[in-house]
């Protein structure tokens, strides 16, 4: 029933997909553009050294005289692993470097860190104008919202650019640990595991925070203790439904990119950020109780009036009624029932 209604509220709000892709696009650019400005100096001092010229030659020379019918590589071979050889001169020559290096490389992650927190502006955004329409079925346009939300989205991406971070950072250590340790196969395997759990993990800890900030008001600091202990008893719950759609969303995105070589993600990924942003305003209503818009046409309600330790049990339910899912036509006449 979560899952279902937060894809529902995906394809109701499919054109915000666009405005991300857009947005992505435009943001990625320009990071890259930096990234290129602080590496390709570097690189090209490197290439032009006369170390790196002398070493090209002298395996250019090595390989030629070893396909040669009557060549000898020996002399060669001695002039790129000797004592002065070029193989050392470039090796000198790269240590040399490791200051720059260094330097480009921390340059090269805050640009990240800024690509994250300019992008974390837009998801912000995304989710303030989803959630206008979850309350009101209103359609924000953009710009206004990300006008009138800077403020509380510098605030949030602050906080939430580093956490997400850290997890990748973890992330990537424990696959490449993986990876050290097992087989090619098991390794994939196990990595792939440890990647959605970890992500899951990761959505379940943050997912409240958004929702509590753009629908409730609440700062980013009441954001940590505004959860009760039944909310907190849910998050097993909200865990295992994000297990399913991180799995969901890395198989859409393997068969985009096998089937079409790449070019359907232009639309997956996006469309994948989109789903847990729905994801995580639907979690939150749920939690909260609250009465929300999924089509024009179609409200979800709270049929346990305010009971949200076992809100969880109500939605599970098939019955039509039990789920929580009516037309707008029969609203009143349910709450005028239940009064």
């Amino acid at each position: 029933m979560l899952f279902r209604n937060a894809f529902r509220l995906l394809t109701e709000n499919f054109k915000s997909v666009y405005r991300i892709l857009l947005y992505k696009i435009v943001v990625s650019l320009i990071a890259t553009a930096l990234c290129c400005a602080l590496i390709l100096p570097e690189l090209l001092e490197v290439w032009n050294a006369e170390q790196t010229q002398r070493l090209l030659a002298d395996g250019k020379a090595f390989f030629e005289a070893l396909l040669a019918v009557d060549g000898d590589s020996t002399v060669i071979k001695d002039e790129i692993l000797g004592e002065g050889g070029s193989l050392r001169a470039f090796a000198l020559l790269l240590s040399s470097k490791t200051t720059a290096f260094t330097l480009v490389a921390i340059g090269c992650i805050v640009v990240y860190l800024l690509r994250r927190f300019v992008e974390t502006l837009c998801y912000f955004t995304t989710g303030s104008m989803l959630g206008d329409r979850m309350n009101t079925y209103s359609d924000t346009p953009f710009f206004a919202a990300f006008v009138a939300n800077l403020g509380k989205a510098s605030l949030y991406a602050l906080v939430y650019v580093p956490v997400v971070f850290l997890f990748d950072a973890i992330t990537v250590g424990l696959v490449l640990l993986i990876f050290a340790v097992l087989a090619t196969v098991p390794a994939i395997t196990v990595s792939i595991t440890l990647v959605a759990i970890l992500q899951a993990l990761k959505l379940t800890l943050t997912g409240y925070w958004m929702p509590a900030m753009t629908t409730d008001g609440k700062r980013i600091s009441q954001v940590f203790r505004s959860m009760d202990k039944t909310e907190k008893k849910q998050g097993l719950k909200i865990f295992s439904t994000y297990v399913v759609s991180v799995y969901l969303v890395i198989v859409v995105n393997v068969v985009a990119a096998t089937a079409t070589f790449g070019s359907a993600l232009l639309l997956t990924v996006p469309a994948s950020f989109m789903l847990f942003i729905c994801q995580q305003y639907v979690h939150y209503y749920t939690l909260k109780g609250k009465k929300y818009f999924i089509t024009f046409d179609t409200i979800a309600v709270n049929p346990d009036k305010g009971d949200r330790e076992h809100f969880f049990d109500y939605i599970d339910e098939t019955d039509v009624t039990k789920q929580g899912v009516l037309p707008v036509e029969e609203r009143d006449s349910s709450e005028e029932n239940t009064k």
